[in-house]
């Protein structure tokens, strides 16, 4: 019987695991492995099957500020114990119209925590990152240092190598069933085993509700979001090297510098939430996202936004989407709290930046689990389930 058992082997629930395994024996993270073929797979799925996600201290929001420093400091300490590269400092920029008050708020939140930002106008923007195209009334906010990009993929595989050093169990398996007992938990797995823990903590992401892992409803709004990803081939590659992490305040948009993906190319990203984004409510909403190709008025619509910003972008010759799923929670943060009297936890919700944060939200999860003091500059209730949850 373990101490612990994590259900969930994503961002949050491999660091979890981690912390866990640093503050008790007998932690087992248990969570299936990305499905070697997505059309055929019949099982869950996540969104973390990705080489690119963007991390910086920088936020409008305090607390996703000093969650996303806390989790960064930590992470050449993940890659020395794990083995396993995941995070590359290639910078941020945030870029705004007049008409937005976002780049303000984020170095206002930044800066108190150290973040080693600078303002640009557009004549600074166009000399430091020529291939860029902007407005004269554009302006920009820059982070270096600690700001940049992480592999989601290497960062579970370097947090779940991290906990098998300090004794924790991995199980690849996917839970179906999770059920208070006499003298703990049981978690039942697609594979038809039963495991059992004195404790559980359920972080299973968008799936947790569609599944019905947890024994409260926890009401998340999952959406079905596209990204657009362009190829980058021969001298365009030379020209977009020094190209940081970007995010554009009036869209939301999100934009990854050109990463190396499985196949062996290098591709550049961005998603922004739309109107179009699908509302999944169902395993099988969920499924069919997931093996799908998004949507193709995403895919245009984002094409021409990132020529339009980028216009050495004309010259790829090669697109195309992918799908992930975002988990909005009804307080804007992570839910992170107990749903069943001390026996059950619940570390869910990265309302579309959880990336980030990732590791501080999995501290915070295994100091709940394991009764620690809750020593942290985020308080405990703004992290509660919602009265009425």
């Amino acid at each position: 019987m373990h101490k612990v058992i994590v259900v969930g082997r994503g961002l949050i629930g491999s660091a979890a695991g981690r912390h866990l395994s640093g503050l008790m024996d007998g932690v087992a993270v248990l969570g299936p492995d990305e499905p070697a073929d997505r059309a055929t797979h019949s099982g869950v799925f996540a969104s973390h099957y990705d080489e690119g996600r963007m991390t910086r201290i920088v936020d409008p929001d305090p607390v996703w500020a000093v969650t996303a420093k806390r989790s960064i400091e930590r992470y050449r300490e993940i890659e020395a114990a794990s083995g396993i590269r995941f995070f590359t400092p290639s910078g941020y920029l945030g870029i705004s119209g007049p008409g937005s008050d976002y780049l303000q708020r984020s170095e206002a939140s930044g800066r108190p925590l150290g973040a080693a930002t600078a303002w640009l106008d557009a004549a600074g923007i166009r000399h430091r990152f020529p291939f860029l195209s902007v407005a004269h009334d554009t302006r920009g906010l820059s982070e270096v240092g600690k700001a940049g990009h992480l592999s989601p993929r290497a960062m579970v595989r370097a947090q779940c190598a991290a906990a098998q050093k300090r004794g924790a169990t991995i199980i690849v398996e996917a839970a179906v069933a999770i059920r208070a007992v006499t003298g703990g938990v049981e978690v039942e797995t697609t594979a038809g085993g039963i495991h059992r823990a004195e404790k559980v903590l359920i972080a299973a992401g968008a799936f947790t509700d569609a599944c019905g892992l947890s024994p409260v409803d926890l009401k998340l709004r999952v959406f079905g979001r596209t990204v657009v990803l362009a190829r980058i081939d021969g001298d365009l590659a030379g020209d977009l090297s020094a190209m940081p992490t970007m995010g554009h305040a009036e869209s939301g948009a999100y934009i990854l510098p050109p990463i190396r993906y499985p196949d062996g190319h290098d591709y550049l990203k961005i998603g922004i939430g739309s109107t179009d984004d699908a509302d999944l409510k169902s395993r099988d909403d969920f499924s069919r996202w997931f093996k799908g190709t998004g949507s193709s008025d995403n895919r245009r619509d984002f094409q021409a936004f990132l020529t339009d910003l980028i216009p050495g972008l004309t010259r790829c010759t090669h697109w195309h989407t992918d799908t992930c799923a975002v988990a909005w929670t009804a307080t804007g943060y992570p839910y992170i709290d107990w749903v069943d009297d001390g026996r059950i936890a619940v570390a869910v919700g990265g309302n579309g930046k959880g990336a980030k944060s990732a590791d501080d939200w999995g501290w915070l999860a295994a100091r709940l689990v394991a009764g620690e003091d809750w020593d942290h500059p985020v308080e405990r209730a703004t992290l509660r389930l919602p009265r009425g949850a």
